[in-house]
Parts: C-alpha cells; sequence; structure tokens
C-alpha cells in the first residue's frame, strides 16, 4: 500500500490517500478511446516496470499475501482498493472475498472500490465503502443501472476521461461525481468546456458533490470545484 497523488481519494483537508492493490496481474479490462486507443494506465505500468513487483506475477492474476495483510494507517484513511485491476471481473472471483475480509475488519477506514463492471458487483456493500463505476461517454451510461440497484452507503460516478458529452441527469441517484480529462495523449480528447459547464450545473441543481480534477485547469479556466460527499471519511 502507497500514498497516492489521485486528488480525490485525499481528504478535504490535504488528507493523504491511499492506493491498496492486494490483486496483481494485468487488467483484463482494456479501456479505450472511441478510435479504439489502449489508454489503461494500469497496463502501462506493468509494461514500464516488468521486473517490478508488478510484472513478477506475469498476465494471470494472483492474490499478493504480503499486499492483503499490509498494515493500514493508524489513522482514519481513504484508501483506493485494486486501482489496478477489476475488482469485480470474473478472474478476481477467487480472491475477492479476502479483500472484503480486510475491509470489514477494518472500519475506522474508508475503501473506495470503482468498476468498470457494476453488473457484476455480488455483495451489499459495507459501511465503510464508497462505490462507484466509471462513465467516459453516452454508450456506457447503462452502467448506472447496476450501480443505482447496488447496496452501498455512498455511491458515486466517476467521468474520466471524460470523452463525450453527457446529459445533465447523470447526477440522479448519485451521491458524488468525479470528472478529469485523459491525460499523456496531447489535447486531441480533452472535453469541450460546455460538457464540463453541463455537469456542473446539474450537480449544483441536484446539490450533488462534484470533483473536477487539477487535469481541467486549463480548460476550467477558473478555480477548480473540488467537492466531497458528506458523511464519514
Amino acid at each position: 500500500m502507497q500514498r497516492t497523488k489521485i486528488e480525490w481519494t485525499h481528504g478535504p483537508n490535504g488528507e493523504p490517500g491511499y492506493t491498496w492493490n492486494p490483486i496483481k496481474g494485468i487488467c483484463p479490462v482494456d479501456c479505450k478511446t472511441p478510435d479504439g486507443k489502449s489508454y489503461c494506465y494500469a497496463r502501462r505500468m506493468y509494461q514500464r516496470f516488468d521486473k517490478s513487483i508488478f510484472g513478477k506475477y506475469g498476465p494471470e492474476p494472483r492474490l499478493d499475501l504480503d499486499t492483503l495483510m499490509v498494515d493500514f494507517p493508524k489513522k482514519p484513511s481513504r484508501i483506493f482498493v485494486c486501482s489496478t485491476f477489476e475488482l469485480f471481473h470474473p478472474l478476481a472471483d477467487p480472491y475477492r472475498n479476502n479483500v472484503f475480509k480486510h475491509i470489514n475488519i477494518s472500519p475506522e477506514h474508508t475503501f473506495i472500490i470503482l468498476t468498470k463492471m457494476p453488473e457484476r458487483i455480488d455483495r451489499p456493500m459495507p459501511d465503510n465503502v464508497w462505490l462507484g463505476t466509471t462513465i467516459t461517454q453516452f454508450d456506457e451510461y447503462a452502467r448506472k443501472i447496476p450501480l443505482a440497484k447496488a447496496k452501498a452507503r455512498i455511491k458515486f460516478l466517476s467521468i474520466e476521461p471524460m470523452l463525450g458529452p453527457l446529459p445533465e441527469v447523470i447526477y440522479m441517484g448519485v451521491d458524488w461525481l468525479i470528472v478529469g480529462r485523459l491525460t499523456g495523449y496531447g489535447h486531441k480528447y480533452d472535453p469541450g468546456r460546455s460538457w464540463i459547464d453541463r455537469i456542473v450545473g446539474g450537480c449544483k441543481e441536484g446539490r450533488i458533490p462534484i470533483f473536477l480534477k487539477n487535469n481541467l485547469q486549463e480548460i476550467w479556466g477558473q478555480k477548480l470545484i473540488q467537492e466531497w460527499p458528506s458523511g464519514r471519511d
């Protein structure tokens, strides 16, 4: 487990966020742009650090017991679970119970789970879990349906990277929205300012907190809105 620069995992007063990746292996969900280019940062990590702790496990997923049994921070913290592997993919089925066991015995921490396969959510979430799904463009809007049916204290949408316009009503039924652009590819896939305005306006109307990532600063052009859901930290 390590500290992360992912802004939305931090606390509103600058408290550090962490990532926890007990399942190692190449993520089977290969995220792509509308023109078919893979932008999966987890896959790039495996390619770059092929002799590190990531690469030694090879392409097939494995449960890393050292990471699973790691000591969590002493202070209540926000911990992003399986940031490099899809927790609800069938290949993670043998290991998922182990992950939730450690979540359940650590109620002082907030565990953040982000999935691209909400249709495979297989249990109600413990009270210390924030559960989200990723929607990057309108074709993925249907992912909201299984997320809406899931049981979790906090449910959120990650619109990152934002690759197309989305309707204002995307905020309905969730407790938080995160919005960001695709980095590492120049400005080819940047969202339009009007796309972001539409989502921000919908969130204001619905009184839903929204977090604009730092990589939107140039597009947004003013102080970024960076809000978190209310409730336990």
